[in-house]
């Protein structure tokens, strides 16, 4: 008769557990990137070898498990550009003051004091930082936009798209003007000059005001009978300034490939007028940040007041082999056991890791409907051992009064 009362004793204390997991997973039902638990039970027999097994009879059941369900869940979007969630695989990977790194699906992150991306409790989101030739690092590290502003840059070299008219008399003028960029970030406007010297055949010269400096650089540019500029090199502007903190500075005019024939930007067509369609140069005035955009691989990709864009961190992700072994330490994060595997790092997009989603968040897996169910279910299981537990009692004491 006492097994009996372990017996029901042990259904008690596992769908109690049932009944808290339950209660854990409809408590946080709102909490972004939550995955629910669920309950695995396991009967528990007696120890005795004597016993045949048609005979034994159970000594009651025990929990086996609370495994998370790691299926995703919906996507909600929220339109702030520090929101991120991961569709498919993957974990973001944060790291607090001591540099313990730990795992989460909760995207709603925000730029601390410091410029640093972080969790609501204050975690840092891990990336690889990008540098400016466009290479992505292999070692992870803080986002942190420390650093919001951009120096100058000097105009090394310069792009035109521009039609002569053929039809242009003999002597006839044409005028392009760019703003070119000294080493302080001093806008200098540009102007080459064009005249119609021959059929086929125009000269440049380069001006800038006086107040900028001069230059003395010109050229001549031979078309042919098809209108397309004749193979030659690249010309040089060489400028002399009193701007900037260099007196001399030289900008490449980008008419020719390596192979030394026309890129197609200069032509001489019939075409009523000569016309610009488009002017470039890789200079700039110093700028600061004014947003930063992420793409569909975690690309950070910051906007900058002088019309820069740059491409600063890529986030980091993490899988597992078995996300099941990952230990919770709240806050909505994990961190990595023997039983988990260690991480596989990576970027999003990339191999088994799904996409991201800037301006979104991951809500909870938890389906209400399927809970409330298994929370009716636990409680009139519970509620049936109770009533065991309190029917052998009562066996017990007609046995004891019995015996009286």
């Amino acid at each position: 008769m006492f097994t009996s009362f372990y017996t029901s004793v042990s259904g008690l204390n596992s769908f109690s557990q049932q009944l808290s997991v339950i209660s854990d997973n409809i408590a946080n039902s709102n909490t972004t990137g939550y995955k629910g638990g669920s309950t695995s039970f396991a009967e528990v027999l007696s120890s005795s070898t004597m016993t045949s097994s048609s005979m034994i009879v159970g000594n009651g059941v025990s929990v086996q498990s609370i495994a998370e369900d790691w299926t995703q869940g919906a996507i909600s979007s929220t339109g702030d550009a520090t929101d991120y969630a991961i569709t498919g695989a993957g974990l973001f990977v944060l790291s607090d003051a001591d540099g313990l790194i730990s795992y989460t699906r909760d995207g709603q992150f925000s730029y601390n004091a410091d410029g640093t991306l972080v969790t609501a409790s204050g975690y840092a989101v891990q990336g690889y930082p990008i540098d400016e030739a466009g290479n992505v690092s292999t070692v992870y590290g803080n986002i942190a936009f420390t650093d919001a502003t951009i120096p100058a840059t000097s105009t090394t070299s310069m792009s035109t798209t521009i039609n002569l008219n053929s039809g242009t008399t003999t002597g006839g003028t044409f005028s392009s003007t760019i703003n070119i960029y000294d080493s302080l970030g001093n806008a200098i406007p540009l102007t080459i000059n064009f005249a119609k010297t021959a059929a086929n055949t125009w000269s440049w010269a380069a001006a800038i005001p006086a107040t900028s400096g001069s230059t003395t650089s010109t050229g001549t540019l031979t078309f042919g009978t098809d209108g397309s500029l004749a193979a030659g090199a690249d010309p040089t502007v060489a400028l002399t300034l009193t701007t900037g903190a260099t007196a001399s500075q030289s900008i490449t005019w980008d008419l020719y490939n390596t192979a030394g024939t026309t890129n197609g930007t200069m032509t001489q067509y019939a075409a009523g007028t000569s016309s610009i369609s488009n002017m470039s140069q890789n200079g700039a005035a110093s700028g600061q940040i004014e947003s930063v955009s992420t793409d569909n691989s975690g690309v950070m990709t910051a906007s900058y007041s002088n019309g820069v864009t740059r491409a600063l961190y890529q986030l980091t992700l993490a899988t597992f082999n078995n996300y099941n072994g990952l230990d919770k330490t709240g806050n909505n994060r994990f961190i990595e056991t023997a039983a988990s595997g260690v991480p596989i790092y990576g970027v999003a997009g990339a191999g088994q890791f799904g996409t991201m989603l800037s301006g979104s968040l991951e809500t909870a897996n938890v389906d209400m409907a399927s809970e409330m169910a298994d929370m009716l279910i636990a409680q009139r299981a519970y509620e049936s051992c109770a009533r065991t537990f309190t029917t052998q009692s009562e066996m017990l004491q007609a046995a004891v009064n019995m015996a009286k």
